[in-house]
């Protein structure tokens, strides 16, 4: 049961994600994300047209908050090895407030609409394509790292934090952004602070 009722999209697609996580998204039925939302199946269909529709808008919350987010990092003006901890703590914060849309998004991309998809994957190349160029104003000169390649890999593992990280555990969130940066120390100077 639903700790509240929901009054809003909003909190249908926080129910959603709850009924999503427990069942499995092909398992999960409307009359399932009704009861984890504490209405009626018919008002389901005033927030919402089908349950695809509410995978997509998980999407959405996840991208369009973590969008704002990545610009406000790489538009600040900062040193690049200080956008890049910024940017890896921002990854870690989202990986972490939103861990069952994560969960649920990565491991149901198949599910997505067509719209769907084709966004995610535009938001997720966007994205790369901001590391790699951060990774670049970072890496010198003789380097032989590919930044691409660097890219690619960071952000995997950013991205499937919501796999085996739990921020409640013996590491919490700085401290496993100080691990990343060791991980990267080559990119990330130890006279550049935060």
């Amino acid at each position: 049961m639903a700790r509240g009722r929901a009054t809003d999209t909003a909190a249908l697609v926080a129910a959603a994600a709850e009924a999503f996580r427990r069942k499995g998204y092909r398992n999960a039925t409307i009359d399932d994300i009704a009861e984890a939302a504490g209405i009626s199946r018919p008002t389901v269909y005033k927030y919402t047209r089908s349950k695809q529709h509410l995978l997509d808008l998980m999407v959405d919350e996840v991208t369009g908050t973590m969008r704002r987010q990545l610009e406000e990092v790489m538009d600040s003006g900062e040193p690049p090895q200080v956008r890049l901890r910024q940017m890896i703590k921002t990854h870690i914060g989202s990986a972490t407030a939103n861990r069952t849309f994560y969960a649920i998004v990565f491991s149901e991309e198949v599910e997505l609409s067509d719209a769907g998809r084709a966004a995610f994957r535009a938001w997720a190349h966007a994205r790369t394509q901001d590391f790699r160029v951060l990774l670049e104003e970072c890496l010198p000169p003789d380097s032989p790292l590919d930044p691409t390649v660097a890219a690619n890999l960071v952000l995997s593992m950013l991205s499937t934090l919501f796999r085996w990280y739990d921020p409640a555990g013996p590491v919490g969130p700085d401290e496993l952004s100080r691990q990343i940066e060791s991980l990267l120390g080559a990119l990330l100077p130890s006279e550049v602070t935060t």
